[in-house]
């Protein structure tokens, strides 16, 4: 069988994508994958099979007519994905197509050369503004057989590791603790970390790191943030080292609450990482939250985002210098 496989949100590495790739390969199927809409392409226009893959909201709407054009031309057609999950109804409206949620079993637990890995699923969070537990469910899974990232950046993606059990998550590192340059990309979890910030310490270190992540997304995490701040530099972490999630425009949030926080983070030693809040059904890539100016957005990313802007003058002297 002729496979085709279309990373519906190009210029981003979809892990999925991958994994359907690897599933079919296994099968003995011809696979091509894809990146966008390249329609034209004979891989796909002559394909028994053909499975869109769409990771951001904001992407679907290209996603309907190529569905459709291959609809018409009798080939076979699956969709998928975070976007699939999040906004079902609308591709069924679209295509016709009802999409598969959630994590798909056929292609979990596909092994295989990945970039990215996740040792476990879900998390019992579940924020306002996260797709997580719609996705993976609130319920952790931990994984013990998972493949190892590759690359010369290799990423873990399990989106609350440290509220696994203890024994995984020694295995995992035990597992990783030989590669360079690694990435847990979600962050590790402040407010579980700080119960026992010697014991993660201890952990976490024997690893070769980019950078630690952490968040500060909610009022509730004010102090704990600045405690793992303390926490970090007496281990010798610098600044540049602690990278600090801060989602703004969340529903109620304003400009100048937004820009206190992100100055908070400075303030207590660590390096903002300012993330744009967009809602879970949004099909437009540019958003303004309500009460809010494009213009205000942009000054908080172009300031709080950029490490040398923020080290090098107050965010006054900054609004001076864009006037």
């Amino acid at each position: 069988m002729r496979v085709a496989i279309v990373n519906s949100s190009p210029n981003v590495y979809n892990l999925a994508v991958h994994r359907i790739a690897n599933y079919h390969i296994q099968r003995g199927d011809t696979v091509n994958i894809v990146e966008g809409y390249g329609l034209l392409l004979p891989d796909i226009w002559n394909a028994d099979k053909c499975y869109f893959s769409c990771i951001f909201t904001w992407d679907l709407p290209n996603l309907v007519n190529p569905v459709r054009l291959l609809l018409k031309r009798g080939i076979e057609v699956e969709i998928g994905g975070p976007a699939a999950t999040a906004m079902s109804q609308y591709i069924v409206e679209q295509t016709g197509i009802t999409p598969y949620t959630g994590l798909d079993p056929r292609f979990e637990y596909v092994d295989g050369k990945f970039k990215t890995a996740f040792t476990s699923r879900g998390c019992p969070r579940n924020c306002s503004f996260c797709i997580v537990t719609r996705l993976e469910g609130k319920k952790l899974i931990e994984y013990d057989d998972f493949p190892i990232p590759t690359g010369d950046n290799p990423w873990i993606c399990d989106n609350n590791i440290l509220m696994t059990s203890w024994p995984h998550q020694e295995m995992v590192v035990e597992k990783v603790k030989h590669l360079r340059n690694l990435d847990f990309n979600s962050g590790f979890d402040d407010r579980v970390w700080i119960k026992d910030p010697e014991k993660y310490w201890n952990l976490y270190h024997q690893l070769h790191l980019t950078c630690w992540r952490f968040a500060y997304d909610s009022p509730e995490q004010r102090q704990v943030i600045k405690d793992m701040a303390e926490f970090m530099h007496s281990k010798g972490v610098s600044y540049r080292s602690i990278l600090v999630y801060c989602i703004i425009g969340i529903p109620g949030d304003t400009f100048e609450a937004a820009r206190e926080r992100l100055q908070y983070l400075i303030d207590i030693g660590v390096s903002p990482y300012p993330q744009r809040f967009r809602p879970l059904n949004l099909l437009e890539h540019q958003y303004t939250p309500p009460g809010w100016e494009p213009r205000q957005l942009e000054l908080l990313f172009g300031y709080f985002g950029v490490a040398f802007i923020w080290r090098s003058c107050s965010f006054k002297d900054y609004l001076r210098s864009k006037h």
